[in-house]
């Protein structure tokens, strides 16, 4: 690649990233990179050889996060995040230290069970919705949410199917999973316990040792009287058969994907 090739990439690049952050007018993301993308083209630098091979390692990983997205649209739609969240605060019995451990248990599994990007996804509304039905103030907010989106992304790294980068990776240096899995699983198990303890030292006196616990009812309507955590979500009803059906699909793919 000639000289001016590559400082005109590295232009593109920073001047790419830089309209990302900035977003001037609310700016959506999709036109920046696009523009820079198709100035690439014109120019010469990327050629269509190179867009086919690019599009053959990163079409499945892009798929499957398009995917996820849909997924959590769905399951938000169908009271999932809603589900969750009562049953978080009911299994942690007005414990704060406890719902803290329930937590970063939820964005392990969510992990694992997904990826970290459909983790992220799905665990952080449920955070958010939980924070705001206990009414915690923001600095008592924060360890539940930095210390759930650091596990949630930690959990990737014990297999190669929980990180859509892994996935490109992988094929990229033609390592399988079986292989990736017997070499991290120990060694990044080890680092998520650690730096789980780690966060919870951290953030042990800004976790509310008492939560302000009140059994609500997903069925509760406005005549039932009020309580702390129910707010004018709370008070519609979880469509029970289509999210059996839903849930159903989701542990079937999942299983599938694991099983293949």
């Amino acid at each position: 690649m000639p000289d001016y090739q590559l400082w005109l990439t590295f232009g593109v690049f920073i001047i790419t990233v830089i309209f990302l952050m900035w977003r001037p007018g609310g700016l959506n993301e999709s036109v920046p990179t696009s523009l820079g993308a198709l100035l690439l083209i014109i120019t010469g630098v990327s050629s269509y050889a190179h867009i086919v091979g690019i599009f053959g390692i990163v079409s499945g990983a892009a798929v499957t996060i398009l995917s996820t997205i849909v997924m959590s649209i769905i399951l938000d739609s169908i009271g999932f995040f809603r589900w969750i969240a009562f049953n978080m605060i009911e299994k942690a019995r007005g414990s704060g230290f406890r719902l803290f451990w329930l937590i970063l248990l939820l964005c392990f599994l969510m992990t694992i069970f997904f990826n970290n990007d459909g983790s992220i996804l799905i665990t952080t509304p449920i955070i958010i919705r939980i924070c705001s039905m206990l009414r915690l103030k923001m600095h008592q907010q924060l360890p539940y949410l930095i210390s759930g989106a650091l596990i949630a992304t930690a959990s990737s790294a014990p297999i190669g199917l929980s990180n859509l980068a892994n996935l490109i990776a992988l094929q990229m240096v033609g390592l399988n999973l079986n292989t990736y899995t017997q070499m991290m699983f120990v060694p990044s198990m080890l680092a998520i316990m650690v730096m789980t303890v780690l966060l919870f030292y951290y953030f042990r006196r800004s976790i509310p040792k008492v939560i302000h616990h009140f059994p609500v009812s997903l069925q509760s309507s406005s005549g039932s009287g009020y309580h702390p955590l129910q707010t004018a979500e709370s008070e519609n009803k979880v469509d029970w058969w289509l999210f059996r059906v839903c849930i159903g699909i989701v542990v079937f793919i999942r299983a599938g994907i694991f099983s293949s």
